[in-house]
């Protein structure tokens, strides 16, 4: 047999499983860097995934899973409430999103143990390059789509962009904790720091409060004496806050519009600021809901009950009628859906927390993850868009993988 007919004998004897699991770790090395990337392979792995073996043992792991039960009763419940909702085309354009999920049960199901980790640096070179057309745009070395200097975000919103680089410094930082090889050890040393760093000269102001709650988190899961480890994060997070505010004009400049906009809403009632109109929107929408409490408005694609509101009972907040959303994800589910759907959503969440995961570093890795996107949906849709619902579709099937494969061991 020649060299040619044994490697055609070699791919045959791959099976559609490994392709799978080759296909994952594209997926997540695309998923910082493109929206084409994310479309083509979450529709290629669903459709193999339909294909591959074992499939009705998968249905029934899939059927039995908690996380996944939580989050087909969600998306269900949007469907269903199309019934009520004043404009059932703009809802089912709102909805259609949630197809970005379909790779949590193909992750969940059938990611092999020995991928996890190659999905894992996958990703991470994914943000390594997006971090470095980053900086490139930030020192003018180049010009990148629409980045500029005071939003240098390459392929998402500065406010996705400031959650992924504030989950993925914790990630490293995690890392950094159970690394034993010295030289691996220090890469990801300094990989943290130019994440934290490009964190803190981004205008996202999202991800840099996440960051710095959840990195107590991190302390908290890794040091033993909790004095220590709340004293020495806070003396981290202070100095890397205090010299951004010297030494970066991006963040000097956030800073300084956040404190000025909650000095004008305090004193002048001004809603035409970025944190006026989220305030204002979040007000708004607590009205909306209290008149339809248990099932919400239906959900919708539109902000014309809000419009309507500010019309009619709060001419002061006009500003506020041009949101394109809460900007809020807790505030959107809970005016479209009312308690049910907001129990629904927020029970994905405490089943991915629940998930018997016995390794402590993807156990961390849970925990940080949840506390991250929960903190930066309080300001930002994420499980609507594209991006950052990407990003839980693939670390939610990866932490479901992680508690299938210990616990078929």
């Amino acid at each position: 047999m020649n060299i040619y007919s044994h490697k055609m004998a070699s791919i045959k004897n791959i099976s559609l499983e490994t392709y799978i699991n080759y296909i994952f770790v594209i997926y997540a090395f695309l998923l910082p860097i493109s929206r084409s990337g994310i479309v083509g392979a979450t529709a290629l792995l669903f459709v193999l995934w339909l294909f591959s073996n074992d499939f009705r043992k998968k249905i029934d792991f899939i059927k039995s899973n908690r996380v996944i039960f939580y989050l087909l009763a969600f998306i269900g419940f949007n469907i269903l409430s199309l019934i009520w909702s004043e404009n059932i085309s703009s809802g089912i354009y709102y909805i259609r999103k949630y197809w970005y999920f379909l790779v949590i049960p193909v992750i969940a199901s059938t990611m092999q143990k020995k991928y996890l980790e190659y999905v894992l640096s996958a990703f991470l070179i994914g943000m390594l390059v997006s971090e470095i057309l980053s900086y490139g745009v930030f020192f003018e070395l180049w010009s990148f789509k629409n980045a500029t200097v005071d939003f240098p975000n390459p392929f998402m919103n500065h406010i996705q962009y400031s959650m992924f680089l504030a989950f993925t410094s914790l990630l490293l930082l995690n890392k950094i904790f159970y690394e034993e090889n010295v030289k691996i050890k220090v890469f990801y040393s300094l990989f943290f720091l130019t994440t934290t760093i490009n964190l803190l000269i981004n205008a996202g102001r999202t991800g840099q409060a996440a960051f710095a709650i959840s990195i107590f988190l991190v302390g908290f899961l890794n040091i033993k004496n909790r004095v220590f480890a709340f004293f020495g994060i806070l003396f981290l997070i202070l100095s890397l806050f205090y010299a951004s505010y010297q030494l970066s004009p991006n963040f000097k400049k956030r800073v300084d519009i956040g404190i000025s906009n909650i000095e004008e809403l305090i004193n002048n009632k001004d809603y035409c600021t970025s944190i006026g109109l989220r305030f204002g929107a979040w007000s708004i929408g607590s009205e909306i809901f209290l008149n339809s409490p248990i099932l919400g408005i239906g959900v919708t694609n539109d902000m014309d009950r809000l419009k309507e509101s500010v019309l009619v009972n709060h001419p002061d907040m006009s500003c506020v009628a041009e949101m394109p959303s809460y900007h809020n994800f807790y505030m959107q589910v809970a005016v479209h859906l009312g308690i049910i759907g907001l129990f629904l959503y927020l029970m994905i969440f405490y089943n991915i927390l629940k998930l018997n995961i016995r390794n402590k570093y993807y156990f961390n890795m849970m925990i940080i993850f949840t506390s991250v996107y929960s903190i930066s949906s309080l300001v930002e849709n994420m499980f609507h868009e594209q991006f950052s619902a990407a990003l839980l579709a693939l670390f939610t099937g990866i932490f479901i993988a992680q508690s299938r494969i210990e616990n078929e061991a």
